[in-house]
Order: structure tokens, then sequence, then C-alpha cells
């Protein structure tokens, strides 16, 4: 072979191999516009991607175990077409769950959560106890994109309630006080702090989601309800001070970033799974159980006095939908932008779940 036609060949073959390289980068992007794909509005275990002007990213984040095999099908129609990614919305997935109302038998065994899922958003101090080596990670939970617009404090409302805490029966329907719920939200350690509360300190509390349930000697002034629709749940924050989450075997809980955004201080348990990012010298105190519990309120009520606190201005400086979703997008375009059927300049922020297609930065007292 002379050289002239060695050098054609090889030519020809460094095409062939960038050609091939393009086609594996836009292999997404051309199948979606060739093929007319759209991604499909999802349903929990499953949850949408959207970016600041409402379109559906062709990622869809995973937040729970299936409860059965009819789940399974979202993922097998779209995993040629979808990057699956995992949330850590639901107690400690994709780890199995220790709450003792659960039953999900092999079902860690017969879907293979870890394996499906590229990558995860995840709210742990110790990651590498739930996830394979180097898996990408995001630390960041559903409860970080809380729409500071719709969760804000109303001036005008008097706080007649010193505490809001929240613990939902799974049907209120039935006279069981201790349910699936109970666990997750440490009713039994509430209890225990509530009792505290009650005689010690006289606070009046409102208790949200347990009407009828037994409470301490002493919290006889101390108001429930039955779970309430989301508007008239909403204006409960701005009933209270200080939101109460003894909450242990709790993923972040979205009414944790609420109560701040509603400009309530909070007093939560130390051990609680995710969330515990939110508490700090602007937002409230921590607490271990109700050995200790007295000290962290003797603290939070002097710096509710002295206006110690400033827990919406430190969500919305560090959380709510732009801040969180600029991260978000960050972190997909980084590990996959190659495979995304929207191009990266045309995004300025993704939101889950939500379309927050005519979003605006909320204000804050720092900066009005």
């Amino acid at each position: 072979m002379n050289i002239k036609m060695f050098v054609l060949l090889f030519m020809i073959a460094i095409a062939i191999i960038l050609l091939i390289s393009m086609c594996n980068k836009e292999n997404f992007t051309d199948l979606v516009n060739e093929t007319k794909y759209e991604v499909p509005t999802v349903k929990r275990p499953y949850v949408n991607l959207f970016d600041n002007n409402g379109n559906k990213l062709n990622v869809i984040l995973l937040s729970k175990p299936f409860q059965g095999e009819h789940e399974l099908k979202t993922y097998n129609d779209n995993k040629d077409k979808c990057i699956f990614l995992g949330v850590t919305s639901y107690l400690e997935f994709p780890n199995h769950p220790t709450n003792p109302n659960e039953d999900f038998g092999d079902n860690f065994d017969k879907f293979k959560y870890k394996e499906m899922c590229e990558g995860w958003m995840h709210c742990f101090r110790d990651p590498e106890n739930y996830f394979p080596p180097d898996t990408p990670l995001l630390f960041a939970s559903e409860s970080d994109w809380i729409d500071c617009n719709v969760a804000k404090p109303d001036e005008s409302q008097e706080k007649i309630y010193d505490f809001i805490y929240i613990c939902l029966k799974v049907d209120e329907k039935k006279e069981a006080c201790d349910d699936w719920a109970t666990y997750n939200k440490n009713w039994t350690l509430a209890k225990k702090c509530l009792d505290i509360f009650c005689n010690k300190y006289k606070l009046k509390g409102l208790l949200i989601g347990r009407k009828g349930c037994e409470l301490p000697n002493g919290c006889n002034y101390m108001e429930t309800t039955n779970m309430l629709n989301y508007y008239d749940f909403q204006k409960m924050y701005n009933k209270a001070k200080f939101i109460f989450i003894p909450n242990e075997k709790d993923a972040s809980p979205r009414v944790l970033s609420e109560a701040l955004a509603h400009n309530l201080s909070c007093l939560v348990n130390r051990n609680i799974l995710g969330g515990w990012k939110y508490v700090g010298e602007e937002t409230g105190e921590f607490f271990n159980d109700e050995k200790d519990v007295s000290e962290a309120v003797d603290k939070l009520l002097k710096g509710i006095k002295n206006n110690q606190y400033k827990p919406r201005d430190y969500f919305i400086k560090n959380y709510s939908v732009e801040n969180s979703g600029v991260k978000l997008k960050e972190f997909l375009y980084e590990n996959w932008g190659d495979r995304l059927n929207i191009p990266e300049d045309q995004v300025k922020f993704v939101s889950p779940e939500f379309s927050k297609k005519d979003f605006k930065t909320c204000k804050s007292s720092v900066n009005p």
C-alpha cells in the first residue's frame, strides 16, 4: 500500500470515528426529534423535571420503592430515551426502610434501584452508606424547591400558637394513633417533649393530623386538628412562632422548609435523616431527645424574643426554586449534558415535579 492510500484510509477512519462520537453525543436529542418522542407526565414514585420555560427534560426521578411490577413499566418504556436518577424522598430509600409498618418483602432484591438510577439527589450525612462508589451525587432534596412566593408570611396574622407540630394520620377515619406516620414523625419522642412544653414552659401548641389522640397531662389547652387541605394548612404556619420537628426517619420533610419560608424558626431532632442542613444560627436549634430539649427551648425562645433568627431570609438566600434549580441544572449538564433533550444555553434552572415557568426570585429583608 502506497503512502497516499494509507493517508487517505487513515483520514477516512478518523472521520468515521468523529462522526460516531458526534452521533453518540446527540443520540438522545436525535431520538427525541426524529421519533417525536414526548417525555411522559409521570406520577409517584416517578417525578418529572422541568426547565424554567416549563419544558420537560428527558430526565425522570425515582423517589420511592415500587409497590408492584406495574410501576416498573414506566422505567422499561422510557429507559432508552430518558435518564433515570434517584431522589431520596422516602425514609432511608434507596436502602431498605426500617419502618416496622412497612413490608416490602423481596422488593429490594427484585427491583435493583441503585442499578436503575445513574445518579442521585440525596439528603444524607453519610452518602457512602447508601450509594455505590463513583455514583454522581447532588446534595439536594425536593424540600429545597419550596416556592417562596407561595409559602410566605402573613404579617397581619396574629401569632396565637407558640409552636406547630405536623404528624398526619395515615387514615384519619381510623381511631388508631400509632401507625406508619408515627414512626417517621417520632410520635413517641414528641409526646415526651410535649409534656415538657406544656408543663414546664406553658407553651401553646397546634398539632395537625392527630385529632382525638391522647396528649400528655397538662396539654389540655393544646389544639389539634385532622388533616387540612393545602391552603388552610399553609395559613396555619402564620399562626405559630416556631415549628417542632422531632422526626428521625424522615428524608428532609417539606414542612420544615415551608415553615422557614413562612419565617418560622425551628426546633429539630439532630438525628433526622434529612433536613438537618437547614438548621443553624439563622434558623433555629437542634435537640437530641427529652433530656436536652429544655436547653434547646431556652435558647430558641430567647433567640425569637431577640429577633436573632432570620429563617425566611436564610431560605431565600440559599434555596427555593431558582437557587436550587441552578445547582440541579449544573449537576445534570455536567454529567449527562450530551444526552439531554434541551440545549444547556436554553436552560436557566430546573425544578422537580412542578413547572415554575413564571417564577420570580423572592425579595428578603436583606435584599428588598
